[in-house]
């Protein structure tokens, strides 16, 4: 059975941008300030606040008006996953993918919160697994570029099809995917 994504009460993305967002700030400074919240979240103070309220009925944060944010044992659990999950899968965008690192961090923001956890454990392994093997490491790169740059100079994914090493294509048959080749040819 799959493990939830978060708490018995799902919370929104929003609410866990916020328990991400303390997180980090509690973990650097020991404790988060509204202000500090609202900079990181790209809203007004009193959104903070009203929010806060909510998170603190919640049981994720204690908080009082002027005073500093804590996030509960809870808040932290939660908190922390979602900024393992954003790294794991900017990680994977951004050295697998090879996307530039502001792209990889706003795909990261945004699928953090619907990636099912067992995708992120898989996600993260992948990754463990090739960096701890560094010729693996450097070949998977080499070819992959290599690839991206063929299908830059072909420009279709049709050619891109075609012109694939013999490995990709024998991989396209094992899945089953005779018919998606034969689309492409």
């Amino acid at each position: 059975m799959p493990e939830e994504r978060n708490d018995a009460r799902q919370l929104s993305p929003v609410l866990e941008n916020y328990l991400e967002i303390i997180f980090h700030q509690e973990i650097r400074e020991g404790a988060a300030r509204a202000s500090s919240i609202a900079e990181a979240a790209g809203v007004s103070r009193s959104t903070v606040t009203s929010t806060l309220k909510a998170l603190k009925s919640m049981g994720y944060v204690d908080y009082e008006p002027y005073s500093l944010v804590h996030l509960t044992e809870a808040g932290m659990h939660i908190g922390r996953d979602i900024a393992h999950r954003h790294i794991v899968i900017q990680e994977f965008f951004q050295h697998i993918l090879q996307l530039e690192p502001n792209v990889s961090n706003d795909v990261a923001c945004e699928l953090e919160h619907v990636i099912p956890p067992d995708v992120i454990r898989r996600l993260g392994q992948f990754v463990l697994y090739l960096r701890s093997r560094e010729d693996d490491w450097k070949n998977w790169q080499e070819d992959y570029k290599e690839i991206r740059l063929e299908h830059i100079q072909s420009n279709t994914d049709k050619d891109l099809v075609r012109n694939a090493p013999p490995m990709l294509a024998m991989r396209t048959q094992m899945m089953g995917q005779d018919e998606l080749r034969k689309k492409y040819r």
